[in-house]
C-alpha cells in the first residue's frame, strides 16, 4: 500500500512521499532513526545534513539515502527556506536482484539527468494522492526506476563529497572522534579538547552544527552497536552494556527501553518485535 503522509513516523506501512517546506522556523524532529528506508530530497534552498559521523552540506538537486538505524537529521540556516520530498519505504520494496541492499549515501544528481530525476519524483508526488486504485502501483514501480536510476549513474557510488563547511571542520573532527573511540569512557572535555574548543563553546556548537546534544549522540552510537551486539553475540546484558561504554548497566536497560521501546533482554528474544 503507497500512503503520502507530512507527519514523521517510527514505522510505516509501504511507501510514503511527500513534498514539504522546511527552515530555521521548524522544530527539530524528534526521531532520529527509524527502521525503513528513507531518501531525502532537497528541491530548493541549501541546508546541512547529518549522517552517521558525518556532516554534509546539501544543494538543490542532492539527496540523501539512509538505511534502516543510521543516525540521521536535517539542520537550516536562518533564512533560508528549503522545499524537499521526503520518500519512506520498507526494505521489500528494494530492487535486491540487481542493487542489492544500498548503504546510506548523500548523493549529487548531475546536471545532465536532473530533469529526469526531477520528473520521477513529481510521477511520485502525483500518484501520493491516491488517484485511484492503480496509485499504489504506480508508485511502487517509480520507487524501483528511482533506485535503478540512483544505481545506473553511479549515484549510489559517488565518492565522498564536501563535507561541512570549513569552519565546522572542529565538529567533523569531533563526531568522527567518537565514532573511533566510543568504547571509551569519553568526557566533554575529552572530546571538546580534539576540537581545540572549550567545553561550553563545544557543547552549544556541537548542538548547533549537529542537531544533538553531545550526550545524545555519544548514546546513540553505544546503543547502535550494542543493539548489533545483542542479535549477533551471546554475551550477557551486562557484558554488552560495559563493553560499549556504558558503566551501568541498569542506566544502559533503561535507555534502550526509552529509545527502543522494549527492554534488551525483551529485544534479543524479538527484534521485530513479533
Amino acid at each position: 500500500m503507497a500512503t503520502a503522509s507530512p507527519s514523521w513516523h517510527r514505522d510505516i506501512d509501504g511507501i510514503v512521499i511527500y513534498k514539504g517546506k522546511r527552515g530555521d522556523f521548524m522544530p527539530l524532529q524528534p526521531d532520529h532513526y527509524h527502521n525503513f528506508y528513507e531518501i531525502f530530497c532537497l528541491l530548493s534552498g541549501k541546508c546541512r545534513f547529518l549522517l552517521r559521523d558525518q556532516v554534509y552540506e546539501l544543494e538543490k538537486g542532492d539527496l540523501v539515502f539512509i538505511a534502516p538505524g543510521e543516525l540521521h537529521h536535517s539542520l537550516y540556516y536562518p533564512g533560508i527556506h528549503c522545499e524537499m520530498a521526503d520518500i519512506l519505504f520498507k526494505k521489500e520494496f528494494l530492487y535486491q536482484d540487481i542493487i542489492g541492499e544500498p548503504h546510506s549515501f548523500m548523493g549529487c544528481i548531475p546536471s545532465l539527468y536532473q530533469e529526469e530525476y526531477l520528473e520521477l519524483l513529481s510521477h511520485m508526488l502525483s500518484e501520493s494522492a491516491n488517484l485511484d486504485e492503480y496509485s499504489g502501483g504506480f508508485i511502487t514501480c517509480y520507487l524501483q526506476q528511482l533506485l535503478l536510476f540512483l544505481a545506473r549513474h553511479s549515484i549510489m557510488h559517488q565518492e565522498e563529497t564536501e563535507l561541512v563547511h570549513v569552519r565546522d571542520a572542529d565538529i567533523q573532527l569531533a563526531t568522527r572522534y567518537i565514532y573511533q573511540n566510543f568504547r571509551k569512557p569519553l568526557t566533554l572535555e575529552e572530546v571538546a579538547g580534539v576540537a581545540s574548543l572549550s567545553p561550553t563553546y563545544f557543547s552549544k556548537k556541537f548542538k548547533q552544527v549537529t542537531g544533538m546534544g553531545y550526550k545524545e549522540y555519544l548514546n546513540y552510537v553505544r546503543l547502535k552497536h550494542a543493539q548489533t551486539a545483542l542479535l549477533t553475540t551471546s554475551n550477557t546484558i551486562t557484558d554488552i552494556a560495559l563493553e560499549y561504554g556504558f558503566n551501568d548497566s541498569n542506566y544502559f536497560k533503561d535507555l534502550f527501553k526509552k529509545v527502543y521501546g522494549r527492554s534488551p533482554r525483551e529485544y534479543r528474544k524479538a527484534p521485530d518485535g513479533a
